[in-house]
Formats: structure tokens, sequence, C-alpha cells
């Protein structure tokens, strides 16, 4: 069995690159939901503005 220590290096930039693509896919599903959530409020605010009656009774409820 080769000795571990040759390829210390390899491994060590395999493990950098996965976690570097997992760290970069945990963002990307982050900011998907962020921009989901921007997109509801901004929609929610709109139709409050288009129908201030009913904005009215949201609130008082």
């Amino acid at each position: 069995m080769p000795d571990l220590m040759s390829y210390a290096g390899l491994i060590e930039i395999g493990l950098s690159f996965g976690i570097f693509v997992l760290f970069i896919l945990w963002q990307m599903r982050t900011l998907r939901r962020d921009i989901r959530a921007r997109e509801a409020r901004e929609a929610a605010e709109r139709a409050a503005q288009a129908d201030p009656a009913a904005a009215g009774r949201a609130k008082a409820d």
C-alpha cells in the first residue's frame, strides 16, 4: 500500500474543492429562497397599494 502522505496535497485540494462547491450550492439555495421571499413581499405590497381598503381591513383584524 502506498504511503498516503505522498497524496496529502491532492487530498487537501480535493477536500477544499468539495467544501467550496458545497458552500456555493448552500449560498445559491439561500439566495433563491431570499429572492422568492422578497418577490412575495413586494407582490403583497403592490396588492395592498392597489386596494388600500383591503389593506386597512387587514390591519384592523
